[in-house]
């Protein structure tokens, strides 16, 4: 039996956990990686009253307890969504009760979570990110949240739109996804929302986007481009060979408030995308779970090192 120090939970096709785990192995240190989903081939087994839990992956057995375990990285949705498929009775059982079973995790309370579940519920609220953003100094667009429009919309001005959440769909068996867009006033002025909210905000010309990394103390930032030119709209729309990942030093001021906001969210991870006008940075959105490791190819910034020293520091 193998004493577990260190917990991953993700799925069998994330690229940033295989680098996390990659880190691991390089320093020696004892981990296990359970996917989500892979549930199905392990043998799992909560016992309540020696408060131990043992997984056998491919007939090997590994204990997990309050005392061995250290930290937990946790890449795993909190919220279940659909993608708007008709899933069978079994499929539906084991999404539901195994996100269960995730979520009941949280009873290893003394490790050192990366994030912790109930944060990451908490913080993937873009209505309460946005206050919280404004509650630590940081500059937030012009923002509406609702099936209904502003008085103030003009016609002739252009407006971002995007979903409240992410917006998972699936028509004829394709599966779709949404995007940040630019609409001009005309067309909202025009168009049927009520029947499900959405998040308008000013838009924000001549901008430079930015994503930051933070983990702990550390916040890792790049300038996004195409052709070495700023991105009009949602830069994930972009060709991907023209994007030019340029690591930058934010304001120290700037990296405080983030800092605060990660306190304020109780998050220890999160991917902080701003957007620079002249010299104003706005705060668009923190993702608790964000995707990162085409930051460590693309830019070469040693995100999944710093992942583990925190882990391993935090867990100590």
């Amino acid at each position: 039996m193998n004493n577990i120090n260190y917990l991953i939970v993700s799925n069998t096709i994330d690229y940033s956990t295989d680098l996390i785990c990659c880190e691991l192995e390089k320093r020696g240190l004892n981990y296990l990686r359970i996917n989500r989903d892979h549930f199905s081939e392990y043998k799992i087994l909560y016992t309540l009253q020696t408060d131990m839990l043992s997984i056998v992956v491919n007939d090997s057995t590994y204990i997990i307890t309050p005392e061995s375990l250290k930290s937990v990285y946790f890449r795993a949705p909190v919220f279940l969504r659909n993608m708007g498929k008709p899933y069978s009775l079994n499929e539906q059982l084991y999404r539901s009760q195994w996100s269960a079973f995730i979520r009941n995790l949280i009873s290893f309370d003394n490790a050192n979570w990366v994030n912790h579940p109930a944060s990451i519920y908490a913080a993937e609220n873009k209505l309460y990110q946005l206050k919280t953003a404004q509650t630590c100094q940081l500059t937030t667009p012009e923002t509406y949240i609702g099936n209904s429009l502003p008085q103030s919309i003009q016609s002739s001005k252009q407006y971002i739109v995007k979903s409240l959440d992410t917006a998972l769909f699936n028509d004829n068996g394709q599966e779709m996804f949404t995007y940040s867009t630019i609409v001009n006033g005309s067309e909202l002025l025009d168009a049927e929302i009520r029947y499900a909210p959405i998040i308008l905000q000013q838009y924000l010309e001549n901008k430079i986007d930015i994503r930051a990394t933070v983990i702990g103390d550390k916040i890792l930032a790049v300038s996004i481009t195409h052709n070495g030119n700023s991105i009009e709209g949602d830069w994930r729309k972009k060709n991907k060979e023209g994007l030019l990942y340029t690591p930058i030093d934010l304001p120290q001021n700037i990296q405080e408030q983030i800092k605060k906001l990660m306190d304020k969210l109780g998050l220890c991870f999160g991917g902080v995308d701003l957007a620079l006008v002249n010299d104003t940075y706005y705060f668009i959105e923190i993702n608790p779970t964000g995707e990162w490791g085409w930051l460590v190819s693309t830019a070469k910034l040693p995100i999944d090192k710093a992942i583990v020293d925190h882990l391993v520091v935090g867990g100590t």
